[in-house]
């Protein structure tokens, strides 16, 4: 496997087990928080699924989403777990879509700017770090499972 198949691989398996762990959640604890800075179940639910955006955005023009690019995707009220999936899926698409494009040369010569932060890094180390957030946020929710005494799915299959 070259790079590019490495990346694409970690990014669909993560995004599968994160789904997965979602999916293992009721609807009914997407408002619940261990604590009252703590992002909400479903409020992490859907900045993962929607961070898809954010980085396409990112990578393709140099920039987050506007304030009204936003506010229609953020301010909805959290209904289930499949809405989540289903409002963000033609994201997840158009950002795999975009990351297939790209030649593995790209990988390690084309440097990413962070348009909020003063970061650079090259596009391999990027796509990585989405990936590492995803997961990150997977683990959360795991434990967030825990704490509520909630089944936990094997997502080490």
């Amino acid at each position: 496997m070259n790079a590019k198949e490495l990346i694409l691989l970690d990014l669909k398996e993560t995004r599968r087990r994160f789904l997965k762990t979602a999916y293992g959640i009721p609807d009914a604890y997407l408002n619940w928080q261990p604590d009252a800075t703590a992002l909400s179940i479903g409020h992490m639910i859907r900045h993962v699924l929607l961070h898809d955006y954010s980085w396409y955005l990112i990578l393709t023009e140099h920039r987050l989403p506007a304030d009204e690019e936003r506010a229609p995707l953020w301010e909805l009220p959290f209904t289930s777990v499949q809405d989540e999936v289903d409002r963000s899926i033609a994201y997840h698409e158009q950002f795999i879509a975009y990351v297939e494009s790209l030649d593995v040369e790209d990988f390690e010569s084309k440097l990413i700017q962070w348009p909020h932060r003063p970061i650079a890094r090259y596009l391999g180390d990027t796509l990585e770090r989405k990936s590492y957030h995803d997961a990150v946020h997977t683990g959360q929710l795991l434990q967030y499972m825990r704490m509520l005494q909630l089944d936990r799915p094997d997502i080490w299959d």
